[in-house]
C-alpha cells in the first residue's frame, strides 16, 4: 500500500512536469465568460483575438486597436444590436455594454504588412491595467495606451515558463529575500522527506543512510535553486 502511494506520488508529479513543459509552448488565452472579468489577447492562426468578459453586471466596454499596417480582415464575436464597432484601414473602435445576459463580446483582426500593433483600452470609461490580460500567462500592460510587436506572441511562446508572469514575479520576490527564501525551501523539504521516512525508510535497515542522503539533494537542490534565481530568472 506504501509503495502503491509513492508510486501515485510520482506519476503526479511527472504529470505536472509535462503540463508545465506544454504550457510553456502555449499561446492561446482560457477564461470564463460570465466568470472572469476584463479583457483577454491571444493570437491564434495568425489572427488577433480580443474578447472582453464580465461577471454578469452592466459594464461598459470601449476604446480603439490602431496599427501602422493595414486591417485585412475584422470580424465581431457574439455583438448586439447596441454595439458598435468602427473599422477602418489601420484603426478600429468600438463600444460594447455587457450586461447579466450578455456577458462576454469580442473581436477577431487580421492585419497585414505591420511592425506594431496599439491598444487602447477601457472599461467604463476608465483604465484598468489589472483587467486587461495577454497571452496565455496573462500579462498586464505597463501602460494606458500599450503597443505589441508583430512577432510578439512568438517571442512570448519561447520564453521558458520561470520567465514569464506570473511566474518570473514570483521567483523574483522570493529570491528578493534569499533568507527566506532558503528557510521555506528548507522546511518545506524536511516535511516532504520526513513524510517519505515515516511512510517508507523507516521499514528498512539502512534508514539513516537513506534518510542522510534525502538532506543531501535536499541541500543541492537549494544550490540548484540559487543559481537558477541568480542567473536565469533575475
Amino acid at each position: 500500500m506504501v509503495r502503491r502511494n509513492i508510486f501515485k506520488i510520482l506519476i503526479i508529479l511527472i504529470l505536472l512536469i509535462v503540463i508545465a513543459a506544454i504550457a510553456s509552448g502555449c499561446q492561446k488565452v482560457y477564461f470564463m465568460p460570465g466568470a472572469s472579468y476584463g479583457y483577454y489577447i491571444w493570437e491564434e492562426d495568425g489572427k488577433i483575438h480580443i474578447s472582453w468578459s464580465v461577471d454578469r453586471k452592466d459594464t461598459a466596454f470601449s476604446g480603439s486597436i490602431e496599427t501602422d499596417g493595414r486591417i485585412k480582415n475584422f470580424e465581431t464575436v457574439a455583438w448586439e444590436e447596441t454595439d458598435i464597432a468602427n473599422a477602418g484601414e489601420g484603426k478600429i473602435s468600438y463600444s460594447s455594454t455587457l450586461s447579466t445576459e450578455d456577458y462576454t463580446d469580442g473581436m477577431i483582426i487580421e492585419i497585414a504588412d505591420h511592425e506594431y500593433i496599439e491598444f487602447d483600452l477601457m472599461i467604463n470609461g476608465g483604465y484598468d491595467l489589472s483587467r486587461i490580460h495577454l497571452g496565455a500567462f496573462l500579462e498586464n500592460p505597463g501602460d494606458s495606451s500599450f503597443r505589441i510587436e508583430k512577432d510578439y506572441f512568438d517571442k512570448v511562446s519561447r520564453i521558458p515558463w520561470y520567465g514569464r508572469h506570473p511566474f518570473s514575479e514570483f521567483f523574483h520576490k522570493l529570491f528578493s529575500n534569499k533568507y527566506f527564501t532558503f528557510l521555506y525551501i528548507f522546511m518545506l523539504g524536511i516535511i516532504i522527506i520526513e513524510i517519505i521516512r515515516i511512510t517508507y525508510i523507516s521499514t528498512k535497515k539502512r534508514k539513516y543512510l537513506y534518510t542522510g542522503v534525502l538532506y543531501i539533494i535536499l541541500i543541492c537542490l537549494e544550490i540548484v535553486v540559487y543559481f537558477i534565481l541568480r542567473f536565469f530568472v533575475l
